[in-house]
């Protein structure tokens, strides 16, 4: 198998006789700079879909887990203050709701709520049914609030501030296990659950990734094996070392070089996003909720400026336009080789 293989790359028939040289350096002209260029259209379209997902994920899809946890803590930590206000199983409200009623902790935790929901709308990385759900998630922010200024404002009454706290807790949080999610944190936590699974499937290989690059790196095979064949033909039948040649053809592969270290980078990083997002959706809401967001937040952002994708995608514009020259620079090389014994065979047709 290889050795004819090999016989046909150096331009020998099977039984070892040499072929024309015209034809075969015409041949090779036309195919070496295609197969170069089919291996760089492949393996960019490989990179290329890499990168976008890189993008993705750090623009859009990362931020949005972010901000989702942000909301989710800051309402359960809201409710927490309000409830320790306002008294709850059947505890008395505290001395100074008289005078300061909510206090600003919960009007503050409660805006910081609702602004992280409407950045995460911002971010694009909902599809059409989930900003819809963040809007709803955010008219019952509103009706929450409605419910605990009303206990606030009834708070010498036990029956309706019991009352008050009741429903609006009913609105913040399923009882039971309904088969769709209608509370506020309910409907959160099923949004980052949604986001965590399509940043993973963001941040694997796709079909279009993969085959690509095993297309590549088999047609890449193919065009060493066909230059190295040239070579020998124009060293043995044309006396001529073909260096030209060689220079022209190493970018090709010294593309390949630049673009596989760039993708596996960035789909390293894409991975560690899709963990990120799992130990966000783990954050509970605890007095040290807020810092263990921030980190998270800078982790991500650091892992994901750590892939240089930014950096990679300018290498890898550069790589394929100096792979591209040096492949039709190869077909060049080829017709000035042979430009003596092209004018015989025009000649003798």
């Amino acid at each position: 198998m290889w050795r004819p293989t090999w016989q046909r790359a150096r331009g020998r028939t099977p039984r070892g006789e040499r072929r024309d040289t015209a034809p075969f350096l015409f041949s090779r002209m036309l195919l070496l700079p295609a197969l170069g260029l089919t291996v760089l259209a492949l393996a960019g379209t490989a990179y290329l879909d890499v990168h976008s997902r890189t993008e993705q994920l750090r623009v859009r899809y990362a931020p949005a887990m972010v901000e989702l946890a942000h909301a989710r803590t800051s309402l359960a930590l809201a409710h927490d203050e309000a409830t320790l206000r306002l008294g709850e199983d059947g505890k008395e409200p505290l001395p100074q709701t008289d005078l300061v009623g909510l206090g600003e902790e919960y009007p503050s935790l409660l805006t910081e709520a609702s602004q992280s929901l409407n950045n995460a709308a911002q971010t694009k990385a909902l599809r059409t049914d989930q900003e819809q759900e963040v809007r709803v998630v955010s008219g019952l922010v509103v009706a929450y609030d409605d419910w605990i200024g009303w206990a606030d404002s009834h708070h010498e009454s036990e029956v309706l501030r019991t009352a008050g706290l009741d429903y609006a807790a009913s609105l913040l949080r399923d009882t039971g296990r309904p088969a769709e999610p209608t509370a506020v944190l309910n409907r959160i936590a099923a949004l980052e659950a949604e986001l965590t699974a399509d940043a993973r499937e963001l941040s694997g290989w796709t079909a279009l990734s993969a085959g690509a690059a095993s297309v590549a790196l088999l047609a890449a095979l193919v065009f060493v094996v066909a230059v190295a064949g040239t070579i020998d033909f124009v060293l043995t039948q044309l006396h001529v070392r073909g260096a030209l040649l060689t220079l022209y053809t190493l970018p090709v592969l010294l593309a390949i070089g630049v673009l596989v270290p760039g993708a596996v980078g960035q789909h390293g990083g894409q991975q560690r996003v899709s963990r990120a997002g799992a130990e966000l959706n783990a954050v509970g809401a605890t007095a040290g909720a807020e810092s263990r967001i921030e980190v998270l937040d800078e982790r991500l952002a650091v892992e994901l400026r750590g892939t240089h994708p930014a950096a990679w995608a300018r290498a890898a514009e550069l790589a394929l336009t100096v792979g591209a020259m040096g492949a039709l620079a190869s077909g060049v090389t080829l017709f000035h080789y042979g430009r003596r014994h092209f004018r015989i065979l025009w000649r003798t047709r």
